[in-house]
């Protein structure tokens, strides 16, 4: 088969068809009956030009049309995702405003998880504000208590209508009060903070109970009661900062003292999962069910409770060691248990 192009038609043809540029094709016949040998197929230019201007024309329209069902799409689609995101962004305008309201707004499945998380972020959100309104009208109640005190005292050492000894000992008994409040709240505040350093290492912590132990038992004498110890082994390691521990240990004994009737039971022993078991308890009247919500909450204070710091302390150390702390009654009194992990 061959082709020709262009193509201009026989002289003979001249009177039947115009002239004009056409496109041919030559078909062998492979025929040998036939006298005929070759086939001619051939058309105008014209009408081929005229075609593809057509078909050019038909895929104009299929891109225009293409073009607008994409514009269409990207236009909802981007609606369907901005719509959202912009009225989280004014949620979060006023979460800034401490305005703590829940959300919701129908989206896929990704907007929505993080239309959840912000949700769960207002909650935490909601009871730090809580927390601070909380400790800061306590601090202040406690803070205003000794100062009151002080200032009347004072006042009436000058103008002479209270015996100077007596006025002179609660001056100073409230300034240590003072004094023991503030300490703890800047303590607090230190532990609570990132910038607190922890010294961790490697410590005997058996041998840092016992070491506890011995100090407070003069304490507990003075008062009238005993301090007893069953640790087992003798040695067991972890990591943690010694300082820290010390004081947590020391809170939880000082406040088994003042409640305890005659003593105070420090039992410690090694679990089956690697942790350290640490169990404070005392023959005293044990937590209130009320107490057992709030004992280690800031500034709550059972009946004989003094700051209502002194178990939070505890338990903030303890957590940043990566451990548990939790407060319970038994048949004769309270416990505070504490799970610490064992150093590898």
């Amino acid at each position: 088969m061959q082709l020709y192009i262009p193509f201009r038609q026989p002289r003979e043809y001249n009177r039947l068809l115009p002239l004009s540029a056409h496109a041919a094709v030559v078909v062998r016949v492979n025929n040998p009956s036939s006298n005929l040998s070759k086939i001619v197929f051939y058309t105008r230019m014209d009408k081929i030009a005229e075609l593809q201007r057509t078909m050019n024309l038909i895929l104009l329209i299929v891109l225009f049309v293409a073009a607008l069902i994409a514009t269409l799409f990207s236009s909802y689609l981007s609606k369907k995702i901005s719509t959202p995101l912009s009225k989280l962004c004014a949620h979060i305008r006023n979460i800034s405003e401490r305005k703590f309201n829940r959300i919701q707004i129908p989206a896929d499945d990704e907007i929505l998880e993080l239309v959840d998380n912000i949700n769960i972020m207002v909650e935490k959100l909601e009871s730090y504000d809580l927390a601070q309104k909380t400790f800061l009208q306590n601090v202040s109640h406690e803070l205003r208590t000794p100062i009151m005190s002080i200032r009347s005292y004072a006042e009436g050492i000058e103008y002479g209508v209270v015996e100077t000894d007596e006025a002179v000992k609660v001056i100073l008994d409230e300034t240590q009060r003072l004094t023991r409040l503030v300490e703890n709240l800047l303590y607090l505040s230190r532990l609570d903070s990132i910038e607190e350093p922890y010294n961790f290492e490697v410590l005997d912590f058996h041998e840092l109970l016992h070491y506890v132990a011995m100090r407070m038992k003069g304490i507990a004498q003075q008062s009238g009661k005993e301090i007893c110890t069953k640790i087992e082994p003798e040695s067991v390691r972890l990591s943690g900062d010694e300082e820290k521990l010390s004081r947590a240990i020391t809170n939880i004994l000082d406040n088994g003292i003042r409640y305890a009737r005659h003593k105070i039971e420090i039992n410690s022993r090694i679990t089956g999962e690697n942790n350290i078991e640490l169990i404070i308890s005392d023959d005293g009247p044990g937590f209130d069910t009320e107490d057992l919500k709030n004992v280690f909450t800031r500034f709550y204070k059972g009946k004989r409770g003094h700051f209502g710091l002194g178990l939070s302390i505890a338990k903030s150390i303890i957590e940043k060691h990566s451990g548990t702390i939790t407060a319970g009654n038994t048949g004769e009194g309270a416990f505070i248990k504490i799970t610490l992990p064992v150093a590898e």
